[in-house]
């Protein structure tokens, strides 16, 4: 799991160079919708799924669980 920001958006690009068309991308960081929208579309431009499982529960999650807030593309492919 990366931080949200740059650091997100820097290995992201750096992985589009390196995966295939098919390939799937599971960001479970907690960025915000509207980027994690933009990373989808720009993914899929290289045919690239993305999927984002944002985390919540901060240290508290160890012992009172997390929560996964997940979204991604709804294809014929994957339904």
């Amino acid at each position: 799991m990366l931080p949200a920001g740059e650091t997100t958006e820097n290995t992201l690009g750096e992985l589009r160079g390196l995966l295939s068309q098919g390939d799937l991308v599971v960001d479970g960081g907690n960025s915000n919708y509207h980027d994690s929208q933009r990373r989808g579309a720009w993914l899929a431009e290289a045919g690239i799924e993305y999927v984002d499982a944002g985390t919540s529960g901060g240290i508290w999650g160890l012992e009172n669980g997390l929560c996964l807030m997940v979204a991604a593309a709804m294809r014929p492919s994957n339904c």
